[in-house]
């Protein structure tokens, strides 16, 4: 009798505690459900994309919970679209969640068989433009770049070239062009040789690089060349060469002709008359 007692005493223990546990998974499920519901969304790191855009191409909505978001499809959705790059994202107590992106920005052209390609400062092509010049991209037309042979140009893909050194040197140089508010001012830029770079001005003058070991510092003393002679209105067909990274060396389309400086003809002195 005392051993069938324990046993029920034990069973009812045991539901008890299967009931209570159950109850409080159900408390906790309620609970999380509520902590992750996603009440508002930011946009960080958009520039000519609008937040709504971002926010659709993400796939995520006001209401969603956060545990059924994962990095990689967040990552997906909204790589989709060629001009987001996914960075990171959080997601703070008041339930706001915060989408970190790069707007990948068309900073660049290149013309291959016909055709314009606008590419972002990595070399990444954002569209075709056709065969006549995208006016509306902020930087100049590279030049100078190996591309693989047989290969094809694709949108949303790397610039297929030969020497994936050339993308790093002009990335380098269009970050730094930027930089120094000389992006919009330069129509050219050639990547041909690591060594003897250069770009040219909407004035028409030419910029000699040379590498692209501080660049900075030769973008700066070619953009205060620039602004002294500029009112001069000599700088079509210049020359400025700011290789050394030191100082610039102006050259001017057309250089000053010397006048010569008329000398009297000498006279002989009469001889001596002899005594």
């Amino acid at each position: 009798m005392r051993q069938r007692k324990r046993t029920k005493a034990s069973g009812r223990v045991l539901a008890t505690s299967i009931v209570v546990v159950a109850a409080v998974s159900v408390l906790l499920v309620l609970v999380c459900s509520q902590v992750f519901i996603i009440r508002d969304i930011m946009v960080v790191g958009n520039r000519n994309l609008l937040r709504e855009e971002v926010v659709t191409q993400s796939g995520v909505e006001i209401g969603d919970n956060l545990l059924t978001i994962t990095k990689q499809s967040l990552k997906n959705n909204l790589e989709a679209n060629r001009y987001i790059e996914y960075m990171s994202h959080g997601f703070d107590y008041r339930g706001t969640l915060t989408i970190n992106i790069n707007e990948r920005l068309g900073m660049a052209v290149v013309y291959d068989l016909g055709y314009y390609y606008v590419l972002d400062e990595t070399g990444m092509v954002l569209e075709v433009a056709g065969s006549a010049y995208p006016t509306y991209v902020a930087g100049p037309q590279v030049t100078g770049f190996a591309i693989e042979p047989n290969s094809r140009i694709t949108v949303g893909e790397m610039l297929p070239v030969h020497d994936r050194n050339q993308l790093e040197r002009m990335k380098h140089i269009l970050s730094e062009m930027e930089k120094t508010n000389m992006l919009a001012r330069t129509s050219q830029l050639d990547v041909g040789h690591a060594e003897n770079m250069y770009a040219m001005t909407a004035e028409g003058a030419s910029i000699v690089l040379g590498d692209d070991k501080n660049i900075r510092t030769k973008l700066l003393i070619a953009r205060e060349v620039l602004t002294v002679r500029e009112a001069r209105g000599d700088l079509k067909g210049a020359k400025i060469d700011v290789s050394s990274g030191r100082d610039a060396h102006y050259i001017p389309a057309t250089l000053p002709t010397i006048t010569p400086v008329p000398t009297a003809t000498p006279t002989p002195e009469p001889s001596a008359t002899p005594r």
